[in-house]
């Protein structure tokens, strides 16, 4: 029986010994208990020790090319934006008015050419987060703006993408991920070219299951030969490779065929690879052959057993990859959705608590070792 960790949640649960171990070996390891999955005080330990503590993805910088631009972000129960400030500066700030606590942008992006007003009571506030008003405040007794600004957030610009942290303490992304940012630059040349377009940037995708069963199915191409037949056409497994490092993981598929049952694919221009990056704990940074695109999305928690797949999609000319995009959106997407709604499902099973880790000798792209690798930083955090 694994030991790893006995945390009282102080709700009524505590997070236990489990059944069968989950260690440092992925041969001799199962995968996570089923009540981590199901069980709301887990959520909301998730919440303090892990959503309210990492770099969180909020866009691509191009979308925010003038003083007043602004984006809202949901983080669990967190309301923030981000805002390309008077000094050109990127800021972000929790979306909350410092008088009654009513959030201040509505949620989407857009611009603030003046300043930014509370619908509640009319305070105003400048882009750098300073008070610049409050309707009769000088009847209050020493009442000073200077202590009344917008409560600020670390942000930290990571592959020319904005990253947001709740923890004030926590260290530089650039230090905690410097080797994924190295091998994304060395693998996508054409990423200091992308920008997000004007129209269609944003794409969400509601799932009925929690983040960690996205963050499983997302991690491991086990399933990949049976799941997705056109998308293993496109890619071949016999040589597919995934790879783990401290806060992320990698897959990558060199041998592309561009006669398949997915969409054609020139292997003369663009990208004739596939590429898949995790970062911990929530990010994706996903590039299938064809053109010079690249998507970054988040896998955010919205409730203990749903999720969100948000991001953006970005390309390094003003075109996209239509074909491309149709066999995502109509085929892999509603695949992978299939996938994890029913795990979800069947987490909550009696006849179920953890399932063994496939992995083979040689660590190949069909196996689950990145799924361990998830897995033990779950482990960590909620220890």
């Amino acid at each position: 029986m694994d030991t790893a960790f006995e945390t009282d949640t102080g709700q009524g649960a505590s997070l236990v010994d489990f059944p069968k171990p989950l260690n440092e070996i992925p041969e001799d390891s199962y995968t996570l208990p089923s009540y981590l999955y199901t069980d709301p005080a887990v959520y909301e330990l998730e919440k303090e020790r892990i959503f309210y503590k990492t770099w969180q993805y909020v866009a691509h910088e191009s979308l925010f090319p003038n003083v007043g631009d602004y984006l809202t972000l949901r983080i669990c129960d967190q309301n923030v934006f981000v805002i390309r400030s008077g000094d050109e500066r990127l800021r972000a700030f929790y979306n909350v008015c410092q008088h009654r606590a009513h959030e201040l942008l509505p949620d989407g992006s857009g611009n603030i050419e003046r300043v930014i007003t509370c619908p509640y009571h009319a305070w105003a506030y400048e882009s750098d987060g300073r008070l610049r008003g409050a309707p009769r405040a000088h009847m209050r007794p020493g009442f000073d703006r200077k202590n009344h600004g917008l409560s600020e957030i670390r942000l930290e610009l990571f592959l020319n993408s904005v990253f947001v942290n709740l923890d004030s303490e926590a260290r530089p992304l650039s230090e905690l991920a410097g080797d994924l940012e190295a091998d994304v630059r060395k693998r996508l040349p054409f990423l200091d070219r992308v920008t997000v377009p004007r129209t269609n940037a944003l794409g969400e995708t509601h799932i009925d299951a929690g983040w960690k069963v996205v963050v499983d199915n997302y991690v491991e191409c086990y399933h990949c030969d049976h799941a997705h037949p056109a998308f293993a056409d496109i890619i071949c497994m016999d040589s597919y490779q995934q790879d783990t490092f401290s806060l992320w993981s990698r897959q990558i598929g060199e041998d592309i065929r561009p006669d398949n049952s997915a969409y054609p694919v020139n292997l003369e221009t663009g990208v004739n690879h596939s590429a898949f990056w995790y970062l911990w704990p929530n990010t994706t940074f996903n590039v299938l052959p064809g053109s010079e695109e690249i998507n970054i999305s988040a896998i955010r928690p919205t409730g203990l057993e749903t999720t969100s797949f948000e991001g953006h999609s970005m390309s390094a000319s003003d075109t996209f990859d239509e074909d491309r995009a149709r066999y995502t959106a109509d085929v892999l997407v509603p695949e992978d959705i299939g996938l994890c709604e029913s795990v979800q499902r069947g987490l909550k099973s009696r006849g179920y608590s953890q399932g063994p880790i496939i992995v083979d000798s040689v660590r190949s792209g069909r196996g689950e070792h990145a799924i361990h690798h998830f897995h033990r930083l779950v482990q960590a955090a909620l220890s």
